[in-house]
């Protein structure tokens, strides 16, 4: 019998890549009776009524996994030292570990408690076979960029996870790309702790094809006086959503997470976030832009959730889309839930299209229609990319905004 419910032909599939497994243990047992019981999420759930996983994926059953062709990086340029997933397989880089760094192959681990009733994330924690870790040892500033590529080839489904530890007084870059020209499947868990002192920063480019289906975790905990920089870009798929949850442990932690959706066609992104303040004087900052044409949807959520120890929390949201056509769609979902008494809160959100006197003042000075418009998407979003810190990251970024904007 199936522990599935009237499983999809994806479910099914699942259950049965689960079964056929000759290893699992009780902590990955406990992860698939949580998710029979969950499924895949849907529209009627909190939180996915605008990122129905459920409908995408029972729309067809999985293919096979293809090994796809790997070019070469557009972050070559930075030289980083290059961590690929490919179809759930890992490949460590083939030089020898930097000073200062640890990493290596290593069994996958449970999720967070706050992601126990998280449908992707426990089907992920039992599926996982492996998990990439990587350490940076006190005190080191790493100044080479780390590139970790998530890849995937055809139209199966496969799951990684990692797990991070920058430790106190450390300093990052970490660079995430999502590629891959398969309709598959590909779920990421990433477990990171950010020690006393550490400054952590988080670049993620999402560019995968218009039929693959991606799903991504990022748990971060802060200690006392962390630092979490976080810039992302997506152009969607059939369905991305990249989630982000921030957890403030310790005093004097602080957090800035970017984003940015450009989409066209009948593309989805999703960019959904969680900060959980729990103790005082942490302070938050969040920005997301979308940018949507054609059939296109974009989500945000954002959610500050600030506990009655975390008194003197800084928390600030805003959420602006730009929709280029009339079948196109922007969904916000901004929330604040405060229960501390001494606190600056607040979000906002706004969704609009170009504006016509803006339009009108640029083609009075000499621009043509299409490149008044391009011109104003471009500084629309490029307040998300301008906050990257390194100049080389920052221009291949912006570099990959004014890419997509030619081609659309």
């Amino acid at each position: 019998m199936t522990a599935l419910a009237n499983p999809s032909a994806f479910e099914a599939a699942i259950e049965a890549a689960y079964e056929a497994r000759s290893k699992t243990n009780e902590r990955q047992a406990a992860a698939f009776d949580r998710f029979a019981k969950l499924g895949l999420p849907h529209r009627r759930v909190e939180g996915w009524k605008w990122s129905d996983v459920n409908a995408v994926l029972r729309k067809d059953a999985p293919g096979e996994v293809e090994t796809p062709e790997i070019e070469p990086s557009p972050f070559a340029a930075l030289e980083p030292l290059e961590f690929r997933i490919v179809n759930g397989r890992i490949d460590l880089p083939k030089e020898d570990a930097p000073e200062g760094l640890r990493y290596g192959v290593m069994d996958p681990v449970g999720t967070i408690d706050e992601l126990e009733n998280h449908p992707i994330a426990t089907l992920n924690v039992a599926m996982t076979r492996k998990a990439l870790g990587i350490e940076v040892l006190d005190g080191v500033d790493f100044e080479r960029p780390i590139l970790i590529r998530h890849i995937n080839g055809g139209a199966g489904f496969s799951f990684a996870q990692s797990m991070l530890r920058i430790a106190d007084n450390a300093k990052v870059q970490i660079i995430e790309t999502y590629e891959g020209e398969g309709a598959g499947f590909y779920s990421h868990l990433c477990h990171m702790v950010v020690r006393d002192g550490a400054e952590f920063r988080r670049a993620v480019l999402n560019e995968t094809s218009a039929e693959n289906v991606t799903h991504a975790i990022c748990a971060a905990k802060l200690d006392e006086k962390a630092k979490f920089y976080q810039t992302g870009l997506s152009t969607g798929g059939r369905l991305s959503r990249h989630e982000t949850h921030v957890h403030f442990w310790a005093p004097g932690s602080s957090a800035s997470m970017n984003s940015a959706s450009l989409l066209s066609g009948e593309r989805h992104a999703d960019f959904t976030s969680e900060a959980l303040f729990r103790a005082p004087d942490c302070a938050a900052a969040q920005l997301h832009k979308g940018v949507a044409k054609d059939r296109a949807r974009n989500v945000f959520q954002g959610k500050f959730n600030v506990l009655r120890a975390a008194q003197k929390t800084d928390a600030k949201m805003t959420a602006n889309a730009l929709l280029l056509s009339d079948g196109a769609e922007a969904n916000h979902k901004p929330e604040l839930e405060i229960y501390a008494d001494d606190v600056e809160c607040a979000h906002g959100s706004t969704v609009g299209a170009l504006d016509d006197d803006a339009l009108f003042y640029l083609r009075q000075r000499g621009l043509d229609e299409a490149s008044a418009r391009a011109l104003l998407v471009e500084a629309f979003v490029g307040e998300v990319t301008e906050n990257i810190e390194d100049e080389g990251l920052r221009a291949i970024f912006a570099a990959r905004v004014s890419d997509w904007l030619e081609k659309a």
